[in-house]
């Protein structure tokens, strides 16, 4: 297989390996063999979050703010939570009609909790002096969000590369593994999210689908919406749907579930997710858009589940004057898909 080294200034840089990662040493890239994923679980601690709100929040009322940006409780219940003294601003206990301005600090307190268990493990498939890239795994966040905080690659990142800042360019759901781009530095950072925003990254995807595609290649062109809280749908009951496009092609077919290539075209959040489940493809294990909600099962045996079923495989990107391309390998249960398909991707 083709190995990559550290080369610099060239006009296409390019890393497929079917070892799990690379590293730096003495200036050159060095190959790590695979480790076995394992779940990391947190005890319960003392969520406290700082933050600034964002300009378009200016002139919300305090509990109104929480409300329309984390909607995962109520207004009712973010001013019973203000009340009680576990959100307070520039230091002191705020009323829930606080007004909020420029510069305002927020400190809120969330009391004990349990983390989700993650995978951290960190796999390196290339870095230089502008970016870092991962072959992400799963299931873990790239931001601390939901009920994830310190199990999140940022969080992660803080603890393994001290002095530098994580800057994530792009994004991943919690349970896609492959290719994840981090920006070392804020040029590089600017650069690479100009150039995610405006489409003119080259992105291919694997996926494990329930089912078989009547067709060998096919697009998907559905507007992507919000349909129940932070879920994405298409049809009628997507609320201020945007336009999306996914380039679909099967590639092979073992009991009853499919091995696919999906490619976007546009850039919305859960796309490929929501798109092949709305074509009745659902990804193996997918907790929100899949046959099974919650908990899904391991192919061929019992334990927990780090088998899911869609892995970004290539990112083609310009990174100021270079061409990159680059390639995660799959994870251990694509393998025999990939076997059945007879190609490799």
């Amino acid at each position: 297989m083709p190995a990559k080294e550290r080369a610099s200034r060239q006009p296409l840089k390019t890393l497929d390996s079917r070892f799990t990662g690379m590293t730096a040493k003495d200036d050159k890239m060095v190959f790590q063999r695979p480790v076995m994923a394992r779940l990391h679980f947190l005890p319960p601690t003392e969520q406290v979050y700082e933050s600034y709100a964002p300009s378009r929040y200016y002139g919300y009322p305090l509990s109104g703010y929480f409300a329309a940006r984390f909607t995962y409780l109520n207004e009712e219940e973010w001013i019973l939570r203000i009340q009680a003294g576990m959100i307070t601003v520039n230091g002191r206990k705020a009323s829930p009609d606080y007004i909020l301005k420029e510069h305002d600090r927020i400190v809120t307190s969330m009391g004990l909790r349990v983390e989700p268990p993650a995978n951290r493990s960190l796999d390196v498939l290339y870095e230089d002096e502008r970016v870092r890239v991962f072959n992400k795994a799963a299931p873990i966040p790239i931001h601390p969000s939901g009920r994830y905080f310190k199990n999140s690659m940022t969080e992660l990142l803080k603890e393994v590369y001290p002095g530098e800042v994580p800057r994530p360019v792009q994004r991943l759901d919690v349970i896609t593994t492959g290719v994840l781009v981090f920006a070392r530095t804020r040029p590089a950072a600017a650069f690479l999210m100009n150039e995610f925003a405006r489409n003119r990254v080259e992105k291919e995807y694997l996926a494990i689908v329930e089912g078989v595609p009547r067709d060998r290649k096919f697009a998907i062109d559905a507007p992507i919406g919000k349909i129940k809280g932070s879920a994405r749908g298409v049809g009628e009951n997507a609320l201020n749907p945007k336009p999306a496009e996914t380039g679909v092609e099967w590639l092979g077919e073992l009991g009853g579930r499919s091995l696919v290539k999906a490619v976007p075209r546009s850039g919305r959040t859960n796309q490929i997710r929501v798109h092949l489940a709305s074509v009745g493809l659902p990804v193996l294990n997918d907790p929100v858009y899949g046959r099974t909600k919650g908990a899904g099962q391991a192919l061929g045996g019992d334990g927990p589940v780090l088998q899911f079923g869609l892995h970004a495989r290539r990112l083609r990107f310009r990174c100021f004057d270079d061409c990159m391309e680059i390639a995660a390998p799959w994870p251990d249960h694509f393998q025999p898909f990939i076997d059945a398909a007879g190609v490799a991707p």
